[in-house]
């Protein structure tokens, strides 16, 4: 095997941090991998991954690439230090508000504050009055915010499973799905996950552990959006990997006799190997369960009812505003 000329895939790594930030992905160190893997600057083995790791963290001590470039979501921390007080800038602060205040002074201005913070919100969410919605489902917590950036105008709920979730995850999952069901008709979950012995049986532990909580299968379906033999082909994903490590890991997997195909992808590699045509696939699964029309109807009928809600407002604050003076005329009178 030729030597690996690391200069050349800083380089290269430099090319993939551009294309991948172009499309709005924060890569983490996998995604970057295979990224290379694809472009066949690195060989799809354990020891060159490693190894690229150690590469990029030299790098990173050089100043080449900022400590946050890569994104980890494996690690948590929780809480955070509390030392903060009230100080003599907050004091001084809080006088000149109130002197504010004080020169804004108006009845009229007093009733929109009053009342303002009562009115509604009028806006229409995009999945209101949809008798279909759908969920994305993803195994892996490192490129939830991926997705994310591809989907936050749709609005849909990203769950992480994290490889097998806990019952009490699915649980709460559940919970969020039947609450779902009691406004719309539907629920479909597009599953994102590896496509390997594990990866699949997740899928199947998700599918019975949904069913055992009494969600009807007519209402809520979950589907394989990704990784798919189909998609290992048409993107020319990195097959089954050849290395012992690797290979002595799978057959130690005792979910490995019930997997039948030539395939170990990881989700990683079909965003690093075919990006736009991912974010397309997850972007056209979502929207084709919308229906713009119904979408319509509901922006309508909340049009009507928000000018309704608006007359209401004025005609209380015009009572009010007789009530207040009325008093404020007894008061004056009332002053010895």
């Amino acid at each position: 095997m030729a030597r690996t000329d690391w200069g050349l895939v800083l380089h290269k790594v430099e090319e993939a941090l551009e294309t991948f930030r172009q499309q709005g992905v924060k890569p983490t160190l996998r995604t970057l991998f295979y990224w290379l893997v694809s472009k066949q600057v690195l060989p799809n083995i354990p020891s060159a991954y490693k190894r690229l790791s150690e590469q990029i963290v030299e790098a990173r001590k050089e100043g080449r690439w900022p400590w946050d470039f890569l994104e980890d979501k494996t690690r948590v921390v929780y809480g955070e230090l509390g030392d903060s007080r009230f100080t003599e800038g907050d004091l001084e602060e809080f006088e000149r508000s109130l002197k504010s205040k004080l020169a804004d002074l108006n009845v009229d201005g007093v009733l929109e504050s009053y009342f303002g913070w009562i009115m509604p919100e009028f806006s229409v969410e995009l999945w209101a009055d949809q008798p279909e919605v759908c969920e994305l489902w993803i195994e892996k917590e490192a490129l939830a915010s991926t997705l994310q950036s591809w989907t936050s105008d749709l609005f849909v709920p990203i769950r992480v499973n994290r490889g097998y979730s806990s019952w009490t995850f699915i649980y709460n999952n559940v919970q969020a799905l039947a609450n779902h069901l009691t406004k719309h008709k539907r629920v479909t979950i597009f599953y994102l996950g590896d496509l390997d012995p594990s990866g699949v049986d997740i899928q199947r532990f998700l599918e019975e552990a949904i069913r055992y909580f009494g969600l009807d299968r007519e209402r809520v379906e979950l589907a394989r959006l990704a990784i798919t033999p189909h998609q290992v082909e048409e993107f020319k994903l990195p097959p089954r990997p050849e290395d012992a490590e690797t290979l002595t890991k799978l057959e130690r997997d005792p979910r490995s006799k019930n997997y039948a195909l030539n395939f170990v992808v990881e989700l990683d590699a079909l965003v690093a190997f075919a990006p736009n045509e991912f974010k397309d696939l997850i972007r056209k699964a979502i929207i084709e369960k919308w229906d713009e029309s119904m979408f319509e109807e509901a922006r309508l009928r909340t049009e009507e009812l928000a000018k309704k809600a608006w007359a209401r407002l004025e005609e209380a604050k015009a009572e009010a505003k007789v009530r207040l003076l009325e008093q404020l005329r007894g008061e004056k009178d009332d002053t010895p």
